[in-house]
């Protein structure tokens, strides 16, 4: 049975993790990601997005894991660039991605 977190390196994985840890050093712990892809012509714009919940741990097995993230890959020519938010900001960016859906869409009919 996986633990709902993860406090060193020694524990086992968060329910959430996907991962396949083969190694005694478990740095990174990652669900499975959900991409969209962004399809924007003419403009330079990400390619996609990608979003997951991630635990990086520190190099000191004796240091406290950093706490689980919401991470946003944003992937643009080859490249990414990498967000973190907690729960509560991403719930927050949730809404307002949805408020700004929806005057798009009514200002469209």
């Amino acid at each position: 049975m996986r633990s709902t977190t993860h406090t060193t390196h020694t524990d086992r994985c968060p329910q959430w993790c996907a991962r396949d840890h083969q190694s005694d050093t478990v740095f990174y712990h990652a669900s499975a990601a959900t991409s969209v892809t962004v399809s924007q012509s003419g403009r330079a714009a990400p390619d996609r997005l990608d979003v997951q919940t991630a635990q990086h741990l520190p190099d000191d097995p004796g240091e406290p894991a950093w706490s689980p993230a919401i991470e946003i890959a944003v992937h643009a020519g080859g490249r990414y660039r990498l967000i973190g938010l907690t729960p509560e900001e991403a719930r927050e960016l949730a809404v307002l991605l949805a408020q700004a859906a929806d005057q798009l869409s009514a200002s469209q009919c």
